[in-house]
C-alpha cells in the first residue's frame, strides 16, 4: 500500500512536466552570471539586495549543493558544454587558449581537443528543431564550433529564430566578473561596506570591506540585468512556455575562493523555473555537480542524454533517481602559475590531496593582483598584520592532504587530517578519490606539455579531411573519413540567413540547380575545407 502511495505521489509530480510539453515543445531561457558563490538574499545572505531573483525562488526551485570542479570559468564551462569533468578531458588547464603573458614558459595558446564521439550539448538540442543561442561568452577551452549554435556573439538572440520554432538560448551576465571588482571600483556602492559579514580568511580592512561591497553592488546590477532577459520573454508572450534557468558559473571572485577548490570555489547557487510553478518554492538539497547541468536539460526536454556523458539528469524524464554521494574536484594550472590538486566531498567532509608541496595554497596570479583587496591583503601578510586563519592560505609548504568537516567549519579553516576520530571518514574519502581519479580521469598523470603533444602532435592543430556528398536516391548524404566529426552546411549560400549554418542531421534534399556548400568540423580541431556540390 505505502508503494502504491508513493507512486502516485511521483506520477502527481511529474504531471506539470508531461503537460508543458503537449502540443508546444517548450523554450528554455538558461541566463548565467559569474563569480558570486551563494551570496543572493533567498540563499541566506542578508547583505545581498536581489529582489528580482528573490522572486524566481519563490516560484522555482533553489538547489543549495550545485558544485563546480573547480573555482574558474573556463574548465567550468568546458564542463557546462560537454557533460564531462574538465579534468577527464584534457580541459581543466585555465584558458589554454589565452594571452601570452598568462601562459607559463613553454605552454602557447591551443584548443582542447575533446575525445572522440563527445560534442556540445547543444547540438541535440538542435537535432530537435530548437534554435539554439549564446550570447556571448563560450570560454569553452576550444573554440566554439560551428555546428554548436545556431546564433553565438553579442547579438545572438531567440528573437531571431524562425516562427515556430522552440528556443534553447543561454545569456552570460559579466557585471559580477573578478574584473569588475577593481573595474567597477569607483562606482556608487548599493550596500553599506561596515555591514558586510566577512570570511574569517579575510583581514578586517577598509580595503577589503570596500571591494566586498563593490562585489555586492554588482550583485545587484545583475539581478536587474537577469530581469530584463525575462521580462523580453514574457513581452513575447512566452513565459508561459519557458523553462528559466539561472546559475552562477563558479564561485566567488574574491582570494581564496576565485580558483580553489574550497567550497568557496565550488559551490555555486542554482535555481530552477517552471511554467505551471512544479515544486515552487522548493529548497532541493541533493548533490549536483556541473556535469550534470547537460544531461539535466536534454532530460527536460525528453531527449535522452548520451551515454558517454559523465554528469546525470537530477530533473526531466531521464532524471536519475539515485542522487550522487560525492562531487570532485581538481585544479591545474591557472593562467601562468602552475599547480596541481584534486578533492572529493560527500555530504559532510571534504578531502583535497595537495601536489607541488613545496608551494602554498596562494599563487600569485599577476590577473588577480589588479584586485586593490589581494594586493591590500599581501601588503598585511608583509607587515605580519595577517591572524592564523588569514595566513592559512599562504603558507608553504603545505600539507600533502586537508580534511574538513564542512558542516561545522563551512570556511574550511580547521584541517582535521590528523584527527584520529575521523579516521574512518578520511580513509573512505581517500578511496572515492583513488577510483574517480583512476577511472574517470585517463591523463591525470599527464603533464600539461604531454597533454598538448596528445592533443597536437609536435604542436600543430590537426586538421580535419575533406568531406564527402554522395548521392543516395535523390538524397545527399554527408560523410568523412575522420571519426567524432559533425557537419555543418548552407544551400545557395545561405542557412536561415547568410550567415547561419544548418546541422546535418539525415539525408539532404536538394533542388534541380541548387548549390551545397558543407564543412566538417570537431571541437579542437581544424575545420574542413568548405566544398561545394552543384545540383545540376
Amino acid at each position: 500500500m505505502r508503494r502504491n502511495i508513493l507512486n502516485i505521489i511521483v506520477l502527481l509530480c511529474l504531471i506539470p512536466l508531461v503537460s508543458m510539453s503537449k502540443g508546444k515543445k517548450p523554450n528554455i531561457l538558461c541566463v548565467v552570471c559569474e563569480d558570486i558563490s551563494q551570496r543572493l538574499h533567498c540563499f541566506g545572505d542578508d547583505v545581498a539586495v536581489t529582489p528580482n531573483l528573490d522572486n524566481m525562488a519563490k516560484r522555482g526551485i533553489r538547489y543549495t549543493r550545485m558544485f563546480t570542479t573547480i573555482g574558474v570559468c573556463s574548465p567550468s564551462r568546458a564542463s557546462l558544454i560537454t557533460g564531462m569533468y574538465p579534468s577527464s578531458i584534457g580541459a581543466n588547464y585555465m584558458r589554454n587558449q589565452g594571452m601570452k603573458k598568462y601562459l607559463p614558459k613553454g605552454i602557447t595558446p591551443y584548443d582542447v581537443v575533446l575525445p572522440e564521439g563527445i560534442k556540445c550539448y547543444t547540438e541535440y538540442i538542435r537535432s530537435k528543431g530548437y534554435f539554439c543561442t549564446n550570447n556571448s561568452k563560450t570560454d569553452y577551452q576550444f573554440e566554439s564550433p560551428l555546428t554548436a549554435w545556431d546564433e553565438c556573439g553579442e547579438n545572438a538572440h531567440w528573437k531571431h529564430r524562425p516562427k515556430g520554432k522552440p528556443f534553447f538560448s543561454i545569456f552570460n551576465l559579466e557585471v559580477t566578473h573578478e574584473s569588475q571588482i577593481w573595474k567597477r571600483n569607483n562606482k556608487p556602492l548599493i550596500v553599506d561596506p561596515a555591514t558586510i559579514k566577512l570570511s574569517p580568511y579575510f583581514p578586517d580592512d577598509p580595503v577589503v570591506r570596500h571591494d566586498m561591497a563593490v562585489l555586492y553592488s554588482n550583485i545587484y546590477e545583475m539581478d536587474k540585468q537577469f530581469q530584463s532577459l525575462v521580462n523580453e520573454v514574457n513581452e513575447a508572450g512566452e513565459i508561459d512556455n519557458t523553462i528559466i534557468i539561472w546559475y552562477s558559473d563558479n564561485g566567488g571572485p574574491m582570494p581564496r575562493e576565485k580558483r580553489s577548490i574550497y567550497e568557496s570555489g565550488m559551490l555555486v547557487p542554482f535555481m530552477i523555473e517552471f511554467p505551471e510553478k512544479y515544486r515552487a518554492g522548493e529548497i532541493e538539497n541533493r548533490m549536483c555537480m556541473f556535469a550534470d547541468i547537460p544531461a539535466t536539460i536534454l532530460s527536460l526536454l525528453n531527449i535522452a542524454p548520451p551515454s558517454y556523458m559523465q554528469g546525470q539528469a537530477f530533473l526531466g524524464k531521464y532524471e536519475n533517481t539515485k542522487e550522487r554521494e560525492y562531487v570532485y574536484g581538481a585544479r591545474n594550472r591557472c593562467d601562468e602559475q602552475i599547480d596541481k590538486q584534486a578533492c572529493v566531498r560527500d555530504k559532510h567532509y571534504r578531502l583535497i590531496r595537495n601536489y607541488n608541496l613545496d608551494q602554498s595554497n596562494y599563487r600569485p596570479n599577476a590577473f588577480r593582483l589588479q584586485m586593490p583587496m589581494m594586493r591590500r591583503m599581501i601588503e598585511l601578510l608583509k607587515n605580519d598584520s595577517l591572524n592564523a586563519a588569514q595566513m592559512k592560505w599562504f603558507v608553504s609548504p603545505r600539507p600533502e592532504e586537508e580534511f574538513y568537516n564542512v558542516d561545522d567549519d563551512p570556511s574550511e579553516i580547521h584541517n582535521l587530517i590528523a584527527d584520529s576520530q575521523y579516521k574512518g571518514e578520511i580513509n573512505s574519502l581517500r578511496k572515492e578519490l583513488d577510483r574517480w581519479l583512476t577511472e574517470e580521469n585517463p591523463h591525470w598523470d599527464e603533464s600539461e606539455l604531454q597533454s598538448l603533444e596528445r592533443m597536437w602532435p609536435n604542436r600543430i592543430q590537426p586538421q580535419l579531411q575533406d568531406p564527402v556528398c554522395q548521392n543516395k536516391n535523390r538524397r545527399y548524404v554527408l560523410s568523412s573519413k575522420d571519426k567524432g566529426v559533425s557537419f555543418a552546411y548552407q544551400i545557395n549560400d545561405k542557412g536561415y540567413n547568410k550567415d547561419h549554418w544548418y546541422l546535418y542531421t539525415e539525408p539532404i534534399k536538394l533542388k534541380k540547380g541548387d548549390k551545397l556548400s558543407f564543412i566538417a568540423v570537431r571541437a579542437g580541431m581544424k575545420d574542413s575545407k568548405t566544398i561545394v556540390y552543384n545540383n545540376y
